[in-house]
């Protein structure tokens, strides 16, 4: 084999190692979710609840105070 060959096998291997580590990563950390899935389904909810809270009130608070025929204009 030439050194090229060698060099390309070398990184082919590291490759393959940290493809390994990557994915062995992912089904640990698919396994924690699983596990925590509904605290997490919880959470989560919690979270767009307080966007929608948020949202509304940024509106409410921004087109109210805007006189009817200026609300919609670009």
């Amino acid at each position: 084999m030439t050194k090229r060959e060698n060099r390309q096998q070398g990184v082919k291997k590291q490759v393959d190692t940290e493809i390994l580590r990557r994915t062995m990563r992912l089904d640990e950390d698919l396994e924690i979710m699983d596990r925590h899935a509904a605290d997490l389904y919880g959470v989560e909810e919690q979270e767009l609840d307080s966007m929608r809270r948020w949202d509304r009130e940024h509106k409410n608070a921004r087109l109210h105070s805007v006189p009817r025929h200026l609300k919609h204009t670009r």
